[in-house]
């Protein structure tokens, strides 16, 4: 049902429906109370709890390894990144954060030829990595050399360039590129940024200005210029992008490198929140994929690591609306560091903001779950309850028993009544949560899942019906929105041909799988899977009329499902 048998903590048998009775010190004065939690949704919001009851399961030494490969930490919505760099930040005294909405990088998005010349296919990899290589390297050299003014900067090339004397004509070219650059060391990052990119703008307006007017190759987005005007634009842009100085600058990591050489002395940079909107979304997938590939090429400094944190859905779209001729994955996953949860390490969060909760004001005593909740609920051991509903997200466990203390104000416990009826609220809230973490990809989530409310827990592919799937097919076309890619081929279809029907099904199927509100059987022989604790997808093509589908115990209330069903299996099942 979500999670794996090994996952589920080992219980010993309890008699039916007991309840663990509340024996603590203060079991006379406690009552939860309206303005009580175990924490919020958002981390930056979490102080209270987040610095107390961080729970490090090995992470925190596999990202300050500077020669550790992992320096992405993916995860889902809610999985903890944010809590795992702030923690990160908290212990090491060398972190610097940059913040995505704080560089400026609108401007490129404001910039009429960048957009331009963009529109047109010229490929801009090349001019964001520049931007990227550069605030990090001044990042770095600032922070090393304490440049927060022009005074501190006076002489350090003079100065560098004494020291690595016996090496003046490896690092030549980079310190020459410090010098050019030099003079804006101090300033802020949206300064450079900005610093870098009027300069780039003005390289590719003199280089296409000499072959069209500006005024236009600007009009109407260049739908005035002849298909010969369009050719030479985009070769004189090509041009001005290849010439940026992208090799100067492995020269100075090269030098960064030299510079840092104390292993005592390492420099972290930070980076969150990429998933937000910091950026205009036409430019935000190259602009996260060049810093992708600025993160895996400043592996060469050895004592400087950069560590970014993205969900799984934004690095799935990154790399498939981003990637060209040639792309590989799979050099990207050395740098991946997976964050997944077992059931003990989720227990030990939850029993550690219990005890923050309670302590603080009741008692010196350890408080855990199994103080304030029945020891079964349904005859089932009410933890395993408790986290058969959830994405095994810390996220999730602390939603759950903020609904279960809503209901037990007033309360020294949470009852199997209470709980029963927090699901409720939690599976609402839930439900709500993962279609805003997934609007991007599916927009028309709340839609979709009205196929599979009053079914039971779990049920055959087939039946989803022909009739249901048309149904929900012309409520989407009726409602005027412009969708694009495989959605949208796929109801231009159904129009076509109403009777084409199955990759419309097969392709909401694999859909609920990958947000996980669904785990499928795929094969007769085979264990239901999830993509919260498997494989992230399924494709169509998997997917058969005699596949089982199994509704996520985290939605059943949401849904109107009810546990007790299950549809028969197909024959030879």
């Amino acid at each position: 049902m979500g999670f794996k048998d090994s996952q589920v903590p080992k219980a010993g048998p309890v008699a039916s429906g007991s309840l663990r009775l509340y024996c603590c010190p203060m079991a006379q004065e406690y009552r939860f109370r309206n303005s009580d939690t175990v924490g919020v949704a958002d981390a930056e919001s979490d102080r209270t709890f987040l610095k107390e009851c961080f729970i490090d399961t090995g992470q925190i030494d596999l990202l300050s390894d500077c020669l550790d490969h992992r320096r992405i930490v993916l995860g889902r919505t809610g999985s903890g990144k944010t809590a795992l760099l702030n923690e990160l930040s908290e212990r090491l005294s060398t972190v610097i954060t940059i913040k995505p909405e704080s560089l400026a990088l609108a401007y490129i998005t404001n910039s009429t030829i960048l957009q331009f010349v963009h529109s047109l296919g010229v490929n801009l990899d090349t001019f964001f990595k520049l931007l990227w290589r550069h605030v990090f390297t001044v990042e770095v050299i600032k922070a090393h050399f304490h440049l927060d003014s022009p005074n501190a900067k006076e002489g350090l090339v003079d100065w560098l360039r004494g020291v690595f004397s016996d090496k003046r004509r490896q690092h030549e070219k980079a310190l020459a590129y410090l010098e050019r650059w030099g003079s804006t060391f101090w300033e802020q990052t949206d300064y450079r940024i900005q610093e870098l990119t009027t300069k780039f703008e003005s390289d590719l307006e003199a280089s296409i200005g000499l072959e069209v007017p500006l005024s236009k190759m600007k009009l109407s987005g260049g739908e005035t210029l002849s298909q010969e005007e369009k050719a030479s634009v985009i070769q004189r842009a090509r041009y001005v992008v290849n010439q940026v100085q992208i090799q100067e600058l492995s020269y100075v990591l090269d030098l960064l490198n030299s510079i840092l050489e104390d292993p005592k002395k390492r420099y972290y940079i930070v980076i969150d929140r990429l998933d937000e909107d910091w950026i205009d979304e036409k430019l935000r997938y190259q602009l996260i994929r060049a810093l992708i590939e600025t993160v895996r090429d400043f592996g060469k400094v050895q004592n400087a690591k950069i560590v970014i944190a993205l969900r799984h859905d934004l690095i799935d779209r990154v790399i498939r609306l981003s990637r060209g001729p040639g792309f590989q994955e799979e050099k990207y996953e050395s740098m991946y560091l997976d964050l997944n949860w077992s059931s003990d390490d989720l227990i030990r969060i939850l029993d550690s903001r219990i005890n923050k909760l309670v302590r603080r004001s009741y008692t010196k005593d350890l408080v855990t779950h199994k103080d304030l909740l029945p020891e079964t609920i349904n005859k089932y051991p009410t933890v395993n309850y408790l986290l058969e509903r959830t994405l095994m997200r810390p996220r999730d466990v602390i939603m759950f028993f903020n609904a279960c203390i809503r209901q037990a104000r007033g309360s020294p416990i949470i009852s199997p009544h209470m709980l029963k009826e927090a699901e409720g609220e939690y599976s609402r809230q839930r439900l709500r949560s993962l279609a805003d973490e997934w609007i991007a990809d599916y927009p028309d989530l709340m839609d979709f899942v009205d196929i599979l409310k009053n079914r039971p827990s779990i049920f055959g592919v087939s039946e989803i019906t022909d009739e249901q799937c048309f149904d929900l097919a012309v409520k989407l076309l009726e409602d005027g929105q412009n969708r694009e890619g495989e959605l949208k081929d796929l109801l231009r279809r159904i129009e076509v041909n109403p009777a084409d029907i199955e990759p419309f099904r097969n392709w909401l199927v694999a859909s609920f799988y990958r947000v996980s509100l669904v785990g499928l059987k795929l094969e007769a022989f085979e264990a239901v899977v999830w993509s919260n604790s498997g494989r992230r997808s399924i494709s169509e093509a998997e997917i058969a009329p005699k596949t089982r589908v199994s509704i996520h115990p985290m939605f059943w209330r949401s849904l109107g499902i009810n546990p007790q069903t299950t549809s028969e299996e197909p024959s030879g099942a």
